[in-house]
């Protein structure tokens, strides 16, 4: 099997975390580094990219254009500071995608 290359981009405190995993991580301080640093990495054929909410809710169009792909699979995961429903909602958009039913509410 193959190995899958796995990244992380977001706010550098949450980025430690998954540096002690062993994935490369991608500190950005702002969504236009976010939404270029995604680009550049889905491009360098990782299987897995994790963001933390606060940027992927400002880079959405970006990473709808990757929902739609095989690879990479990109995961929204919890950040730091003000929390939003946005990864909650990306999963409840994948559920009903894949079942039919929005099985979460």
């Amino acid at each position: 099997m193959k190995n899958v290359k796995i990244g992380a981009i977001g706010e550098s405190d949450v980025m430690l975390i998954f540096k002690a995993v062993g994935a490369d991580i991608f500190p950005v301080i702002n969504s236009e580094q976010a939404e270029d640093t995604l680009r550049k990495i889905a491009k360098r054929n990782y299987g897995i990219i994790f963001i933390t909410d606060n940027f992927a809710s400002k880079i959405d169009s970006t990473i709808r254009e990757y929902s739609e792909k095989m690879l990479p699979s990109i995961m929204v995961i919890p950040g730091i500071g003000e929390k939003n429903d946005y990864a909650i909602n990306r999963l409840r958009q994948a559920i009903i995608k894949a079942v039919g039913a929005d099985i979460i509410s």
